[in-house]
């Protein structure tokens, strides 16, 4: 009888044993099943045999009130150089540094020198073209002179007429006067300077009203509108309010802002010219959404944007604007009026799948 050994049966049997697992089992490739890990929305699933969970709330659009912020400065708005238009010697000079004058008021008075006998010349040379006019006019009419005459004798009136009007003008120049009402500040001519038509005798600056200078970028310039109201503090301690009453039509070609000037009254004169300003105009109200910001999310192509859900608890991506932010939160626009928005879980589900809205506990 032949004996079967003990090694050919357990050898037998161990054979058996793997064939049976490998055909049973799973099979496991360095370290990993062949088979891809559940979501965790499939684990749920498994575990409950419901939908995903999400939490959400309903947000309303709510009117926000804006404001635009414009850095500048405060500028008089009108600087005038009063200067000569005929040339001398200042005689006197009526006004000092700080002095207010009225429009009209004298300014610099500058040495007559010959002006006055050239008036009374060209004076004298009127009279006589007259005397020549009239005497050759009587003759004519006598029939005594040519009538021919007449016209070259009506044209030196006129020229005597035109020198002694230059003579007066020229005289009356002497005397400088205020084109405006204002405030003298330097540059200042001094009494006994030579002064040539063109030259400075006083500057003056019309202090009321003064306006605010400041630059506005082009995304901002279309949110401005010429007399919207204003305030703004001074770097001099002085709370004020004002009017836009300039908007430039063109942006500076270097900075690619727009010159924006704030009209504000300053009757008392205590405002002061080159003081820095913060001016905020405050905008049109709009109708925004205040979210937190931590249940926005981004969509595959890197729009940003938060997860709603329709009627049907069916998750939709919608894109959104951020127009401003808060201590508590974002402005944003481009939802609807009424909005059931994903506070958590938002990251875990995708658009088109449905959810079950969790309440909180």
């Amino acid at each position: 009888m032949m004996r079967i050994r003990v090694s050919y049966i357990l050898a037998i049997a161990l054979a058996g044993g793997i064939s049976y697992y490998m055909l049973t089992g799973q099979t496991v490739i360095g370290g990993q099943a062949d088979a891809s890990p559940p979501t965790i929305a499939e684990r749920q699933t498994e575990q409950n045999d419901e939908l995903f969970a999400v939490r959400a709330d309903v947000f309303a659009a709510e009117e926000r009130s804006s404001y635009l912020d414009i850095r500048g400065r405060t500028e008089a708005e009108s600087s005038v150089s009063v200067r000569a238009q005929t040339g001398g010697i200042i005689e006197t000079r009526h006004v000092e540094k700080g002095d207010s004058v009225n429009s009209g008021d004298l300014l610099c008075t500058i040495e007559t020198g010959a002006r006055r006998a050239k008036v009374l010349e060209a004076n004298a040379g009127l009279i006589q073209a007259k005397v020549d006019l009239g005497a050759a006019e009587k003759l004519a009419d006598r029939g005594f002179s040519a009538k021919n005459q007449i016209p070259a004798l009506e044209a030196a009136r006129d020229a005597a007429k035109a020198r002694l009007h230059e003579t007066e003008l020229d005289l009356e120049r002497t005397k400088i006067r205020a084109p405006i009402s204002g405030i003298v500040q330097d540059p200042v001519a001094e009494q006994g300077e030579m002064l040539r038509i063109g030259d400075i005798c006083v500057t003056l600056i019309d202090r009321n009203p003064m306006i605010i200078v400041g630059q506005v970028s082009e995304r901002e310039i279309g949110m401005l509108n010429v007399a919207m109201t204003a305030s703004a503090d001074l770097a001099t301690g002085e709370e004020i309010e004002g009017k836009i009453s300039y908007i430039a039509p063109a942006a500076d070609a270097k900075t690619r802002t727009f010159r924006v000037e704030i009209t504000v009254p300053n009757v008392d004169g205590n405002l002061k010219d080159g003081v820095t300003a913060r001016a905020r105009v405050q905008l049109e109200g709009s109708m925004a959404h205040r979210i937190p910001a931590s249940i926005m999310t981004l969509a595959d192509d890197g729009r940003v944007g938060v997860r709603t859900l329709n009627a049907d608890n069916a998750v939709l991506f919608v894109p959104v604007k951020i127009v401003g932010g808060t201590v508590d939160g974002m402005w944003v626009s481009g939802l609807p009026e009424k909005v059931r928005i994903i506070t958590v879980g938002q990251e875990f589900v995708t658009e088109g799948q449905t959810v079950r809205v969790a309440t909180k506990s």
